[in-house]
């Protein structure tokens, strides 16, 4: 499937060129901290990892490269993104996401809460740190619907 037409990761109903993917290619900026927060859970789930840097806050990335970001990308396979509750619009210079990320990881699905605060860095949105417990394991079962959305049973998709 080209990225005309695949379905966005970050949960919205949007195709992906139309929605993060405009964010990624540099189209556009993201408008408030939980469009960025969308992108860059996105930007996990493609690899992007110069997108990841670009987006993390320097004074808050200490000595991570892009390829870092790329290396940890691909140590996860992420499966679906949940927000929780979000605060930093337009006109906003600071803002926060409360949001749930599962993932699967040498073959263990778990979820990861985090609690993330954002600012503006010369007009854009960029993460600067998170708050979240250690990622909790997801007790899936073979017939369970996948939780990446694709409305297979989980063994068929991402089990």
């Amino acid at each position: 499937m080209d990225n005309t037409s695949e379905s966005c990761p970050c949960g919205s109903s949007n195709a992906y060129s139309a929605c993060c993917g405009v964010y990624h290619c540099g189209q556009a900026l993201a408008p408030t901290c939980e469009a960025l927060m969308r992108s860059r859970f996105c930007a996990f789930v493609k690899h992007d990892g110069d997108y990841l840097y670009a987006t993390h806050h320097p004074d808050f990335r200490g000595t991570d490269t892009a390829a870092d970001f790329v290396a940890s990308a691909r140590e996860t396979q992420w499966l679906r993104l949940q927000v929780l509750a979000s605060q930093g619009g337009a006109l906003d210079n600071d803002g926060w996401v409360r949001f749930k990320a599962w993932f699967m990881q040498q073959g263990k699905v778990y979820v990861h809460e985090e609690h993330s605060q954002f600012t503006r860095l010369e007009q854009r949105w960029v993460y600067t740190q998170g708050d979240f417990a250690p990622a909790a394991v997801v007790n899936m079962g073979r017939n369970d619907p996948c939780l990446c959305g694709s409305g297979k049973k989980f063994k068929k998709c991402c089990g």
